[in-house]
């Protein structure tokens, strides 16, 4: 099952984002702030995906964002505020983010945009190597 770190100052969007979460099928790992996040992160806690807050007390979203690429570099990152702007959206793209999200969320939305970032990090998968009869013989022993 893939875990989904979420990294909200405010209890009531966190509860509420690990119960979407839940209910999605995926694991929640909620974490209050920036710092627990990254805490967890580093004492090796498997993360398939980050939702997190752009504006937090002490270390911000857009803060954790470029410390998350280091530690997690494939995992897909969302950014959620109740406060966006046109500079934050072009920022936190530039930056890596999977996907920039103005709170409140429906339900029906971030089910769509966690789902399409799991698709999207999800590995190529290369077809199987078509050999010739001559390339499938057994190798020699030397």
């Amino acid at each position: 099952m893939k875990t989904i770190l979420l990294v909200d100052d405010e209890p009531e969007v966190l509860n509420i984002l690990a119960e979407l979460v839940n209910g999605f099928g995926y694991t929640a790992m909620p974490k209050p702030d920036a710092e627990s996040a990254l805490s967890a992160v580093r004492e090796g806690a498997v993360v398939d995906l980050v939702i997190t807050d752009l504006r937090m007390p002490g270390m911000s979203g857009s803060e954790l964002l470029p410390v998350l690429r280091k530690l997690l570099p494939a995992v897909p990152i969302i950014m959620l505020t109740a406060n966006g702007s046109v500079e934050s959206y072009i920022q936190s793209r530039s930056d890596g983010v999977f996907e920039y999200i103005n709170k409140p969320v429906q339900a029906k939305e971030l089910r769509r945009i966690v789902k399409a970032a799991f698709e999207w990090s999800a590995p190529v998968r290369s077809p199987l190597p078509v050999h010739d009869h001559e390339s499938s013989a057994p190798a020699a022993e030397a």
